[in-house]
């Protein structure tokens, strides 16, 4: 800020005033990571909150009338309601061949608790936009405002995010920072303690919180010796960061997509936003999973633990369903088009009725 505005922009972007309109927007964004975060606390499987969270489409086109006083025309509301459609099918054909562990009641908790947290992020979008437009200042000043009001609120979450650790049946206790668990690498470590319990603790979780090594597993390997000895107990938020790169890289995607977020908002809306989400769906399942699944890393390897996926997918059903996502937002798009013409055309022959009449009235 200070080397592309100099003194005079940096104090504009710190603008107290201006910093508190933002203040809404930082709450929601942190109420929205908490809720989804939940949400994978309580059980609910990764396609599913994709699946169930692809009801911000309607609701931003809905909110979006009384927020920014927008409206649509029918043929892109059919667009919407099949983009939406079309991606609960998608989700719900990811989330086929789970188990049923019997845990009903919790999986309607977090199936709740994704419903809230698009309902958060819609808001949350529909009133950057509304503040981002209504401002005159660069982008890069008001998302000074923007983050400043997003890391406020995420510390004062902190407690609420360390909750989810102490939830009946829920074995990611890490989030419960104040819990003893392992590091640097908890994952890393985890593959040589000995079994204490089948929570997030194990191996913690004995007497004085002292790491406890399973020397059958370590063997006379060489290599997880060395790892062994690195491992401590402790508690903290600053814990298991440690040297694991992939941790770093998913800290810079997610900064990455709230930059990238709010330069879409800003220049176009919300509702374009919610219709691109569907693009990168696309390219994760026909391009990215496949790929990745061949990358040949410890991480990746435990994530597509069942081997290197197909290339092209087979599956024709979801494929199809896949590609109905760009389809209907082209759709969208071509019918957003269509009618600025219309409206675009109408303004210009109000104004060409108004300048005639004028005409005849200066000749009479």
């Amino acid at each position: 800020t200070l080397r592309s505005y100099g003194w005079s922009g940096f104090k504009s972007a710190w603008n107290p005033a201006k910093i508190k309109k933002f203040m809404v927007c930082g709450a929601l964004q942190a109420l929205t990571t908490s809720l989804s975060s939940m949400a994978y606390a309580l059980g609910t499987s990764p396609s599913l909150v994709v699946a169930l969270g692809k009801v911000y489409t309607p609701l931003v086109a809905i909110f979006s009338r009384w927020i920014l006083g927008k409206k649509f025309m029918w043929l892109e509301w059919f667009a919407l309601i099949i983009l939406t459609a079309a991606s609960f099918a998608f989700g719900m054909m990811q989330d086929l061949g789970g188990t049923d562990d019997g845990s009903g009641g919790t999986k309607i908790a977090g199936a709740v608790c994704v419903i809230a947290s698009a309902a958060s992020s819609c808001l949350m979008s529909l009133l950057m936009e509304k503040f981002l437009k209504g401002e005159t200042d660069p982008f890069i000043l008001q998302k000074v405002r923007l983050d400043f009001g997003s890391v406020l609120f995420s510390v004062a979450f902190l407690p609420v995010m360390g909750f989810l650790g102490t939830l009946p049946g829920n074995r990611r206790t890490d989030v419960a920072w104040w819990v003893p668990r392992s590091g640097p690498d908890y994952w890393a470590c985890q593959a040589v303690a000995m079994r204490t319990s089948f929570t997030s603790s194990n191996g913690c979780d004995g007497p004085g919180a002292e790491f406890m090594v399973n020397w059958t597993k370590v063997g006379n390997s060489t290599a997880l010796r060395e790892a062994a000895a690195g491992c401590v107990c402790g508690s903290g938020v600053g814990l298991g960061w440690g040297t694991n790169y992939m941790i770093y890289v998913g800290l810079a995607a997610v900064v990455f997509h709230s930059w990238i977020t709010g330069v879409l908002v800003s220049q176009f809306s919300s509702v374009y936003r919610a219709v691109a989400d569907g693009v990168p769906v696309v390219l994760i399942y026909f391009i990215l999973d496949p790929l990745f699944s061949r990358v040949p890393l410890q991480p990746f390897r435990v994530a597509y633990s069942s081997g290197a996926l197909a290339f092209p997918p087979m599956d024709w059903a979801r494929d199809c369903v896949c590609l109905i996502l760009p389809l209907s937002g082209t759709t969208f798009s071509v019918a957003s088009s269509e009618m600025q013409k219309v409206a675009d055309l109408h303004s210009n022959e109000e104004e060409k009725g108004e300048r005639e009449l004028l005409d005849r009235d200066g000749s009479d």
